[in-house]
């Protein structure tokens, strides 16, 4: 911008005369709590801050942008002010401008809807843009994160001096002094003078203590306020600590799980007799994204950001839903959001979801999260078996132990396939829990060989009963080092129990991670199967609704929850949904305990029946104390824990004595099998246990 020679005052437009009497090139009207409430309020990030600017200059037909800022540091520091007071955020575009004039008729007059005034629209002037502005109060955006904003706007009709230029300085102190309504921004040295290019440019100085992200940070959280994509628009991001750092704005790049893309176009949302248009899309992403911007599916209308959702407001219990509210991302565009009714929030950080096109739009939203779901879970499932598969070396390992044996490396596949679906890919980042799964499915493996065998034997027409035999022996042998590896773990987990039995100083926190670790302690007959992806979900939704409905927060897992203890331990075993009160040693129950313990019950058992997808895989609903003592019992209390079927009582001697009595048998047939086990391993239809290969008959012998 150039000095080309001072602007006589008439030539600037008309100036308006205020309310006093006294005349002033640039008159501004407003309230000071309109000021803060829809500045000073709205507006504490420098992201949306720079959003706001940037619309102005997209509304304004700029195809150039330039922003000047210092990434990664406080724009204020009490420790540096004089520093501080040289920081400074530059943003020029070469849109059309203003006049003096258009100056205080379009950018002083706060709160006029650009789309209903005199020569305004719902388009911009000259390249016929849907406009993204419309309230009127982005420009007082800049005053959430600093005092002082000065504009200098060439515009208006080209003539042989070039543009006129209008130049103010607002500052937010004397906007805000109690004095009158009208307020007078103090003209800048090039007010009234000429400009070759036509353009605006915004300083903002004297910031509060609000920090500028780094460039990734930056760069994300810019492009996830944007959604569009022009030949004829550019915004470039500059460094102002490093001038040679910049950056282009784009679009915000998602890293998406492949084939769970659902494209909107054609996807309408009903409304009334009419259909309303939508484009975009919506996936899973590969890992769940914990940062803010990347999360979830964000809302445009007219190009800009306004509203995100992760559910489109669908209640707990659809098929997928523990994977979907982590995983689910994409960007949706409608132009009718913000049309002839306004459904944006002031601050476009979300839309009104109770009018009736946000409840349209929530309906439309609901079923596509349930498609998403549906279509999303043989992919994740396909990814998590093809990530177990590298981290584990499955194959590779099969192959060692078993080349000759393509039924049985078949069979512990499928095995770890239906383990992993449900389990979370981040748990696979752990090489201890890929060990167990694969072990696992190695132990459960020989029951489906003998099944899967069985059919191709029946397939073909020389079926003779030495190889029917010869299948019962390759099941019976792998079964005893199945077993043998389950006693081992079990007389662990006994052993450890007594031990803590024995000291009677022992606190709740160790107890209720051992039977969160091993449930069969509680019941005998729980295998591993019974802890799936379906107790997390209940977990984690019934934590929220709860929070949600009482305003209070309850922790359910001693093992997920490192930095709380638990108010208890939610455990569930073929379809029993399992609230276990765990007490430390010598501890006697009270009624505000058991009473406690009883709301959590009845609590759970209301919110399965308000989600029946969800309970009715868990039809039946237990509350069992483990506490030493039930003395301190009121009557009413002592009588229902005796007489209500739902509600059972151990002590920690009793819980001790029935592990062992249970096991008992169990242990026995171990011992045995074990020479039998021993003697078979070195048969050649046997396969060996992965990992641990095989025991010695004397290491099994004492384990046992």
């Amino acid at each position: 911008m150039s000095d080309l020679g001072q602007l006589p005052l008439d030539e600037n437009g008309p100036s308006r005369e205020s309310a006093t009497g006294s005349k002033h090139p640039y008159t501004m009207t407003i309230s000071r709590l309109t000021i803060d409430k829809l500045g000073i309020k709205l507006y504490d990030r420098v992201s949306a801050v720079l959003a706001e600017l940037i619309s102005n200059a997209y509304d304004a037909d700029a195809e150039e942008v330039t922003i000047s800022l210092p990434w990664g540091t406080f724009l204020f520091d009490s420790k540096l002010p004089t520093a501080s007071s040289m920081l400074e955020i530059v943003i020029k575009d070469d849109g059309h401008g203003m006049t003096r004039s258009e100056m205080n008729q379009h950018y002083l007059t706060v709160g006029a809807d650009r789309r209903t005034r005199v020569g305004g629209g719902d388009v911009s002037r000259d390249k016929l843009r849907p406009v993204m502005g419309r309230k009127g109060i982005g420009k007082l955006a800049p005053f959430g994160i600093c005092k002082t904003v000065e504009i200098i706007s060439s515009g208006g009709e080209p003539t042989e001096l070039g543009y006129v230029t209008s130049h103010i300085i607002l500052h937010l102190p004397d906007m805000l002094a109690d004095t009158d309504l009208e307020y007078h921004p103090t003209p800048g040295e090039l007010d009234g003078t000429w400009s070759e290019d036509h353009g605006t440019t915004v300083k903002l100085r004297d910031f509060s203590r609000k920090r500028v992200p780094a460039k990734e940070d930056l760069d994300r959280q810019l492009a996830a306020r944007f959604g569009l994509e022009r030949s004829d628009w550019r915004v470039e991001v500059t460094n102002s600590l490093d001038p040679q750092e910049s950056f282009v704005l784009g679009r915000l790049m998602v890293d998406l799980m492949p084939n769970t893309r659902i494209d909107l176009d054609g996807r309408p949302v009903p409304f009334n007799d009419s259909f309303l248009p939508v484009t975009g899309y919506v996936a899973y992403t590969a890992k769940p994204y914990k940062d803010e911007y990347m999360a979830g599916v964000r809302i445009y209308s007219r190009g800009k950001f306004v509203a995100k959702t992760r559910e489109f407001g669908i209640g707990a219990g659809f098929t997928g839903e523990f994977k979907l509210r982590s995983y689910i991302v994409g960007e949706l565009h409608a132009e009718w959001l913000d049309d002839e009714e306004d459904l944006v929030r002031s601050d476009r950080q979300d839309i009104i979801w109770s009018s009736d096109l946000g409840e349209a739009l929530s309906a439309w939203g609901k079923k596509l999260v349930k498609e998403l779901a549906r279509r999303s879970d043989e992919v994740a499932r396909q990814e998590k078996t093809k990530l177990f598969m590298q981290r584990s070396d499955l194959p590779a390992k099969l192959m060692e132990v078993a080349p000759g044996d393509p039924v049985y490396r078949e069979a512990v596949t499928e095995a770890a396939e239906l383990l992993v679906k449900d389990v979370d890919p981040d748990s696979l980042d752990n090489p201890e829990q890929v060990e167990r799964i694969a072990n696992l499915a190695v132990s459960l493996a020989p029951h489906r060989s003998l099944l899967e065998a069985l059919r191709e034997v029946a397939k073909t027409t020389e079926t003779t009963v030495d190889a029917v035999m010869d299948l019962f022996k390759k099941a019976r042998i792998a079964e005893m080092y199945s077993l043998g590896q389950v006693a081992a773990e079990r007389l662990e987990v006994v052993s450890k129990l007594e031990s803590l039995v024995d000291d009677r100083a022992t606190l709740e926190r160790p107890l209720q991670e051992l039977i969160e670790q091993a449930p069969w302690l509680l019941a005998p007959e729980w295998t591993p199967l019974g802890m799936n992806e379906s107790l997390k979900r209940v977990r984690a939704s019934f934590e929220s609704w709860y929070h949600k409905n009482t305003g209070l927060r309850v922790v359910t897992t001693a093992i997920d929850n490192k930095a709380k203890e638990p108010d208890f331990v939610l455990l569930n075993d073929s379809g029993i949904l399992w609230i276990v009160e765990i007490k430390r040693m010598g501890h006697h129950l009270t009624d505000k305990e058991f009473l406690n313990a009883l709301g959590y019950l009845e609590s759970l058992t209301k919110y399965l029946d308000s989600n029946p997808e969800l309970g009715s895989q868990f039809p039946v609903k237990r509350l069992t104390f483990v506490v030493d003592h039930v003395d301190g019992l009121n009557a009413g209390n002592a009588s229902a824990l005796k007489h209500d079927s739902r509600i059972g009582r151990r002590t920690w001697q009793e819980l001790l004595d029935a592990t062992k009595r249970s096991h008992k048998d169990f242990l026995a047939r171990v011992e045995s099998t074990r020479h039998e086990w021993d003697a078979a391993a070195d048969a050649p239809t046997s396969t060996p246990y992965i990992g641990e290969q095989r025991r010695s008959a004397e290491e099994e012998g004492r384990l046992i």
